[in-house]
């Protein structure tokens, strides 16, 4: 599945851009989001950061769904 990751604050600066596309296996969490990502950008490795789904916050196992 795909979806759409948006980077606010020091994360956009670390990465570079303020959303990422990410392709992920189906059922996929919030923790295998943040693992794609870190393996991506390896400067995210260690950082601690907040997550959001759908304006609210998620934990790393709330899974994820298709981008609209």
């Amino acid at each position: 599945m795909k979806i759409e990751v948006l980077l606010f604050a020091g994360l956009r600066e670390a990465v570079g851009q303020d959303k990422v596309q990410l392709e992920l296996a189906p059922g996929a969490t919030v923790a295998d989001a943040q693992a794609e990502l870190e393996r991506l950008f390896p400067v995210l490795r260690g950082q601690r950061y907040a997550c959001a789904l759908d304006h609210r916050y998620a934990t790393s196992a709330t899974p994820l769904g298709e981008a609209r």
